[in-house]
């Protein structure tokens, strides 16, 4: 069976997991979507923006550091390139040649499936050709806009998408993203399944053995952004400082475009708060969940999350709210703790909990089981059932 997998960047770090068990059972082609804002997005780093070539492999655009940290990922793939998109806008003559270009590439393996991870407007040029194939999968991340994130560009692609006349099939990381999606969507009456989203490896290189490892703080990372809860964080923040006076807060992500951190807590707490706003490089942030005690995700709303996930894959157990899929994944006081969603005072009551007599490196000590590998095989035989039906 010959697949070709197209992604978004913004999903590389959930799609290399995948990758590497899928690549052991059909002929991959991966192609992954890259924009000037994604030049540095997620777990890529980006050597220079080639202009004029629509398709570039890793070794002409990576640096080399993350070329190497990717390569295990990659090798054994029939092929794999970055769909360069030079245009800032995200639909435009640039992009509609971009499709056309990567259209004529896709079509030279005749693929029996088309695996789009999530699409968006630089996908909508690729409609035009994709009625000369039989099967297309589509993986829905977010079936409905996080707070604060919807606009016409998401809305225009997905009503352009859902309407596509072909066979489709729908896949989800979460039971709760596949409800979701039957509810605001009715009329979609193709077939849906569910794969099981489970840790991501791809840090696991980049850490120190963990007898070396000092537990510093507790950590708060990922883009800032309205919907996350940063403020149901802060406001907690206070009560955990009364009891545990020397605990120590990072916050580290950059802010999305219109999104500002309250700063009286943080400037009350200078000596306890941290905030690196900015994009975290990998290294770094592959250290600062090790030496985390654990991680917040004080989410106002939610669907899976890449971070409970990265998390998960460097042993660190999670406080989050019980929105979206946390509960599917967070067993009560086995690996985490889930609390409820916009309570500061139940969020502080948590973080304390994990902090008394150490609780949190109990949590821990239940996520070391199963490898990264081992888990994410068990999609395998799903996603193989989903391509053949």
């Amino acid at each position: 069976m010959t697949v070709v997998y197209y992604m978004q960047v913004s999903f590389l770090d959930v799609s290399i997991e995948l990758i590497n068990v899928l690549k052991k059972h059909v002929q991959l082609h991966v192609l992954i979507e890259l924009t000037p804002h994604g030049k540095n997005l997620t777990i890529l780093e980006i050597e220079k923006f080639p202009q004029g070539k629509t398709l570039v492999t890793p070794e002409e655009i990576l640096t080399k550091r993350c070329y190497e940290n990717l390569k295990p990922y990659f090798t054994g793939v029939a092929s794999v390139h970055f769909v360069m998109h030079n245009h800032r806008t995200g639909f435009s003559y640039s992009t509609l040649q971009a499709s056309f270009d990567t259209w004529k590439y896709i079509r030279q393996f005749k693929p029996d499936i088309l695996h789009f991870e999530t699409f968006g407007l630089r996908t909508v040029g690729l409609l035009f050709y994709l009625k000369a194939f039989k099967n297309v999968c589509i993986t829905i991340h977010d079936p409905v806009p996080h707070t604060g994130e919807d606009s016409w560009k998401v809305t225009l692609p997905r009503t352009l998408w859902f309407s596509l006349p072909v066979k489709k099939k729908y896949l989800f990381y979460s039971q709760f993203a596949r409800q979701q999606f039957e509810q605001h969507y009715k009329k979609e009456k193709h077939e849906k399944t569910v794969l099981q989203m489970s840790p991501y490896g791809y840090l696991k290189s980049m850490v120190k053995p963990e007898e070396e490892v000092q537990k510093k703080h507790i950590l708060f990372f990922g883009r800032l952004s309205p919907y996350k809860g940063i403020d149901d964080l802060l406001n907690a923040m206070p009560a955990v400082f009364k009891e545990f006076p020397n605990e120590q807060l990072v916050i580290a992500g950059k802010a999305v475009h219109g999104f500002d951190i309250d700063e009286e807590i943080i400037n009350k707490y200078r000596d306890n708060i941290t905030v690196l706003d900015k994009h975290v490089p990998n290294e770094e942030l592959a250290v600062l969940i090790q030496e985390a005690k654990f991680i917040i995700c004080p989410y106002k709303d939610a669907t899976q999350s890449g971070v409970l996930m990265t998390a998960f894959g460097l042993n660190t157990p999670v406080i989050a709210t019980s929105v979206g899929s946390f509960p599917e994944f967070i067993r009560e006081d086995m690996n985490g703790l889930l609390v409820p969603p916009s309570d500061p005072q139940k969020l502080a009551e948590g973080i304390c909990f994990a902090l008394r007599n150490d609780h949190y490196k109990q949590l821990a000590e239940n996520i070391k089981s199963t490898t990264v590998e081992d888990m994410w095989s068990r999609n395998t035989e799903i996603l193989l059932d989903a391509y053949a039906s």
